[in-house]
């Protein structure tokens, strides 16, 4: 079954660790960064879940290790967390970012299927 929470609540709920560890009055920007590295790892994780494969996995892990050391840490960290808590969950997550509203900040992003390899319950073929 398709998941019906919304995606911008369950990318906020994936990134939490990595939210927490952000300096307390963090930025826009700050939190932004945070969720556009947790879309990133997600999206690897669910296509690669698409195609049955680990390759975009593998190549996130690559380009971020280069980035910074303590970055393959992080991606592990997350590709665990993805398939712990939010394994069933197949929609990639587009357009993620934060708005501020009122005072606070207000996180939009977008969910999308690969309908080739999703059938109607929401399992891969």
């Amino acid at each position: 079954m398709i998941p019906t929470k919304k995606i911008s609540l369950t990318l906020i709920e994936y990134a939490d660790p990595l939210i927490q560890d952000l300096e307390e009055g963090y930025s826009k920007n700050d939190l932004e960064a945070v969720l556009k590295l947790a879309a990133c790892v997600w999206n690897a994780c669910v296509v690669d879940q698409w195609h049955k494969t680990t390759e975009n996995v593998t190549a996130v892990r690559h380009q971020l290790a280069h980035a910074h050391p303590m970055s393959a840490a992080i991606v592990d960290a997350l590709i665990a967390r993805k398939k712990r808590l939010f394994g069933l969950d197949v929609r990639g997550i587009t357009n993620e970012c934060v708005i501020l509203k009122n005072g606070e900040f207000v996180v939009r992003a977008e969910a999308r299927l690969d309908v080739v390899h999703i059938d109607i319950k929401g399992s891969s073929h």
